[in-house]
């Protein structure tokens, strides 16, 4: 074995370990990259959060549903309310 061959292995493992490097920061990127059209995916972050709001109401309305309705009941009594005040203002 030569200085030549056991530089030549040197520079092959220095190659191969800034490849390993570039791959590793390649995923990196991608991952950042794929977080980053989540979060600007404005379509998509709407429909999570109304996934996750039907998600509550019905775990709600499951555990306690005399909440639901008497907050359905208050609503619409505050929606009469409202509509009722506008036609007197007329």
């Amino acid at each position: 074995m030569t200085a030549d061959d056991s530089n030549l292995s040197h520079k092959e493992r220095a190659l191969g370990e800034l490849r390993s490097d570039i791959e590793s920061t390649r995923e990196k990127l991608a991952q950042t990259l794929d977080a980053i059209e989540d979060r600007l995916n404005v379509p998509k972050q709407a429909k999570q959060y109304a996934d996750r709001a039907r998600e509550a109401f019905a775990r709600i309305n499951k555990e306690n549903p005399i909440v639901v309705y008497a907050t359905a009941g208050a609503v619409v009594l505050a929606a009469g309310g409202l509509l009722a005040w506008r036609l007197v203002r007329r």
